[in-house]
């Protein structure tokens, strides 16, 4: 009996990873037991790494992006678990301020009124609102004309050199504290690190990292006794204030708003770290669809659904892409990022495990579990993307939603049932320690 449209389309989407925007691709197979040739066509997921462009792919990229954090932390996929007990920090780098805008604060208004309540365009710089988590006008200029958008966008530009160059600086200030050459300093230790980017409501990339002390020879190895997390901390953040790189605009240095973290004492600071930190590979620039693909036209950001401040800063990284002397920034290839070029996720080769180990031990698990059939070699050409029937994306996302409500409901209940356990053992424990000789609780 042939299978209904229903069951080809449930095939299609299991077949693709329940992907919401499969890649549709054509080619000839040969058998190599038989020799049968074969026209075959395959859906393959796309392996984006949006939530908004596909929420069953950046679920797998978040996982792995979790694992390859947390491996840095407490080591696995190779890396000696020796690591935990090697200094580390937790560090977070902001921008500077470009103008003022609307903010959330603990307790207070977004902006008390001050002597000086007006701009030079006579604009109020005082908002007495109490900013919920949801409103639009959060990170918005209070007077878009004082917003210095050409400098956001020039900052967001160069934001991973200035990073490159407080990682050259640090591992210099490491080597100073020991009265060393820095060119010395990887005889007796290592500085591995690994950061995220997170563009913030006001369009300026800030980020989150984890840097670690190791031995000379990397993760296995123990670090010397001299580096501490102390002395990680001081130098680092002796030097943050001060580091100055001379960019295409004005000079480039970290906001005021800096925060370096010890990981001490709380065993699961290493799983929250990993969540954090994995939580922001999986966002497009804004969250939405809008700001998740590259602009190929200028009208396209100008009809884009997005805030007028988000319009402003992809239209200024834009239009600098034709100032003499930007052309290596790429604005205009970045400007649905506000100008920047770098990768949410990068890390120092020795930090922990890679993208692609994760992915090839994946490969290599699903080889093993699959059926027993002949093998076959074939060469495929890029087609098309999406299903053969318009439900298509629609079934992948409600299945992939399904199976994680599944899942977490799964790991509840273990997690209840281990509570329980505890306790039972824990009751059996007391009963048995109040139990004396001789009343027929305990042994005679």
């Amino acid at each position: 009996m042939s299978p209904t449209s229903a069951q080809r389309l449930l095939a299609e989407v299991k077949g693709a990873g329940r992907c919401s925007n499969p890649i549709l691709l054509s080619g000839t197979t040969v058998n190599l037991a038989t020799g049968e040739l074969e026209f075959a066509t395959l859906r393959v997921a796309c392996k984006d790494r949006r939530a908004v462009v596909c929420p069953s792919c950046s679920y797998l990229y978040k996982a792995d992006a979790w694992i390859l954090v947390s491996a840095g932390l407490i080591g696995g996929k190779g890396v000696d678990d020796g690591v935990q007990n090697h200094p580390m920090l937790f560090v977070t780098v902001t921008a500077p301020g470009f103008g003022l805008v609307h903010r959330q604060l603990a307790a207070g208004t977004c902006h008390p009124r001050s002597r000086d309540d007006h701009c030079v365009h006579g604009v109020t710089t005082q908002c007495s609102a109490h900013h919920a988590d949801d409103d639009p006008v959060l990170g918005t200029p209070i007077c878009p004309r004082c917003f210095r958008y050409e400098d956001a966008v020039l900052w967001n530009a160069t934001a991973s050199a200035l990073w490159h160059r407080t990682v050259i600086r640090l591992r210099q200030g490491i080597a100073a504290s020991q009265g060393m050459p820095p060119r010395l300093l990887g005889t007796a230790c290592r500085l591995h690190y690994l950061k995220v980017a997170e563009l913030q409501r006001r369009g300026l990339v800030h980020f989150h990292a984890v840097l670690r002390g190791d031995g000379p020879e990397g993760p296995g190895s123990a670090p010397p006794a001299w580096l501490t997390t102390e002395l990680l901390s001081t130098v680092l953040e002796g030097l943050l204030r001060s580091i100055v790189l001379r960019g295409p605009g004005r000079p480039v240095r970290w906001g005021t708003q800096l925060v370096v973290a010890t990981m001490r004492g709380d065993p699961e600071d290493p799983a929250k770290i990993a969540a954090y930190v994995s939580k922001y590979a999986v966002k497009s620039t804004d969250g939405t669809n809008a700001l998740a693909r590259r602009f190929l036209r200028r009208r396209q950001i100008e009809h884009a659904p997005i805030s007028p401040h988000a319009r402003r800063l992809a239209l200024t990284a834009w239009d600098l892409a034709e100032r003499p002397g930007l052309e290596h920034l790429r604005l205009r290839h970045h400007a649905h990022a506000f100008g920047f070029s770098g990768q949410l996720i990068t890390k120092s080769q020795g930090y922990s495990t890679t993208f692609t180990a994760l992915r090839g031990a994946r490969a290599l698990h699903q080889a093993s579990t699959a059926d027993d059939r002949d093998e076959v070699l074939g060469s495929f050409a890029f087609v098309g993307r999406g299903y053969s029937d318009p439900r298509g994306e629609a079934l992948a996302e409600y299945l992939h939603h399904e199976t994680v409500a599944l899942r977490r409901e799964t790991k509840e209940r273990r997690v209840a049932e281990a509570k329980e356990s505890s306790i039972e053992s824990r009751d059996d424990s007391r009963n048995q320690s109040r139990a004396v000789p001789g009343d027929g609780a305990g042994p005679q």
